[in-house]
């Protein structure tokens, strides 16, 4: 179904900053081979990048898979200093224009290889980053993880999550629903990269507030 003109995504496209080509990284810590998260997120990277080129825009998408880097996280996370190839990913993360973050579901919440990766990630590192939150479990019991747990955590880091957030499960690929709700995150992730938000400065860094 077409767009409006008033809808937020119209609106947002419209904004865009002039800039030909896009980086869309995908933050993957699904585990398995093969694995549903990874093609969770690979479809909307791949429904973002047919939005985006519909405006004339390439988008580069780049994948790192946290349990490529489980050891480097695991260390850094007591010595709070990244191996050079975790800094290295990380950079990978907090310079593109655009992320997917995607996440397994144990016991109601990411993974604690997704969340050891942020919490290695510097504070004001990815403020203003246009963000799709998904996640892949074994029921529709985890459908509010998203938007309960994972959008909670990139509040903190102030970035700008889409208002559509996923969550499936081994029997919701291919169906229309799922298609229809990747679809519409990919045209929001696609719309707040060409509005150019994440080239915003922050007014202040988050370390000088006094909490």
């Amino acid at each position: 179904m077409a767009l409006e003109e008033t809808d937020i995504v119209a609106l947002a496209a419209k904004a865009e900053t002039g800039i030909q080509q896009y980086s869309l990284t995908v933050v993957n810590a699904g585990i398995s081979e093969p694995s549903s998260t990874l093609r969770l997120a690979n479809e909307v990277a791949q429904k973002t990048a047919e939005y985006m080129g519909k405006q004339g825009k390439e988008v580069i998408v780049t994948t790192v898979t946290l349990k490529d880097y489980a050891d480097d996280i695991a260390e850094a996370s007591i010595t709070f200093k990244p191996s050079e190839r975790l800094a290295e990913a990380i950079k990978t993360v907090t310079s593109s224009d655009g992320l997917i973050a995607a996440s397994p579901i144990y016991k109601a919440s990411y993974s604690g290889l997704f969340k050891e990766f942020w919490d290695v990630v510097e504070q004001d590192a990815i403020a203003n980053m246009p963000v799709v939150l998904a996640a892949t479990g074994g029921s529709d019991r985890h459908a509010l993880v998203p938007d309960v747990v994972m959008r909670g955590l990139f509040a903190f880091f102030r970035a700008v999550p889409a208002a559509t957030s996923l969550m499936a499960t081994k029997e919701d690929f291919d169906t229309p629903e799922l298609v229809s709700r990747e679809e519409r995150a990919a045209s929001e992730l696609g719309a707040l990269m060409l509005s150019g938000v994440r080239h915003q400065a922050p007014v202040e860094p988050a370390s000088n507030f006094n909490w």
